[in-house]
């Protein structure tokens, strides 16, 4: 019986890892090739850029000039709320949508970053920002809230999606290069937003960026669930494991 889970739990997680690198393989593909299909690969014309190799329809941007920091109204005042949504970093995922979110009273909030429903949220500190930690946060109950001091948060454009930089923020080889940019002593490292906003991207048109957005949008889905399936059949074998060894569930033996 334990052994069944068992395999069931190395099946998933073989599943989770050949997934998690057909998404870097097709990530390296629609960032240079754009959103086509492999064997149509060519069929698209490409230049030589300052990033490298990018579609000729495609421009490259400094992010600032695309995105922009998302600014505290000066005129808002957290006192005149009962209740506001506070994301703590711990509740910042590993490129994740929607983290948890906790009410706290505007005085029980001493210090924190200003975010509004949309953003994205990008951890500033190492080593969270070198594993990935960034979340798009859509689900909350006002149009505002607060994070940790630790975030950069980031909107949309009327020439950007943010759903693409999302992604784009995850790729390795763009992360390792603003990681390279970061300031501060040993342990305490962050990434200034002057460096941020002042790098390079490339630049598809907007309903391209919706597709390259879709498509790893519908990978990170399926590596999702993967991991719950892995995280109940976890469970599962734990719960199994204490009541068959201590006789809460006895097995027939035929």
């Amino acid at each position: 019986i334990l052994s069944t889970v068992q395999n069931a739990i190395e099946k998933t997680e073989k599943v989770i890892d050949a997934t998690k690198q057909l998404k870097k393989s097709i990530m390296k593909h629609l960032f240079t090739n754009g959103a086509v299909a492999v064997d149509e690969i060519d069929k698209v014309k490409l230049k030589e850029s300052e990033i490298g190799l990018i579609p000729e329809h495609w421009e490259v941007v400094r992010l600032g000039e695309v995105f922009k920091i998302t600014q505290k109204p000066k005129n808002l005042k957290l006192e005149n709320y009962n209740l506001i949504p506070f994301i703590p970093m711990e509740n910042i995922g590993f490129g994740t949508f929607n983290p948890k979110y906790v009410m706290k009273n505007p005085k029980d909030i001493s210090s924190g970053t200003y975010f509004e429903k949309g953003d994205l949220l990008l951890a500033k500190i190492t080593p969270s920002f070198e594993n990935g930690k960034q979340s798009i946060v859509d689900d909350i109950p006002k149009e505002f809230g607060i994070a940790t001091t630790e975030v950069i948060p980031i909107k949309q454009t009327e020439k950007s999606l943010i759903s693409y930089l999302f992604h784009y923020l995850l790729k390795p080889e763009f992360r390792k290069y603003l990681a390279s940019k970061m300031e501060g002593s040993t342990g305490r490292k962050r990434l200034p937003k002057e460096v941020l906003f002042n790098t390079l991207i490339p630049l598809p048109p907007l309903e391209e960026q919706q597709k390259i957005a879709n498509i790893l949008t519908t990978i990170d889905q399926k590596i999702q669930a993967e991991e719950k399936k892995k995280e109940a059949l976890e469970n599962l074998f734990r719960t199994l494991l204490n009541n068959l060894m201590t006789g809460k569930v006895r097995v027939r033996i035929f």
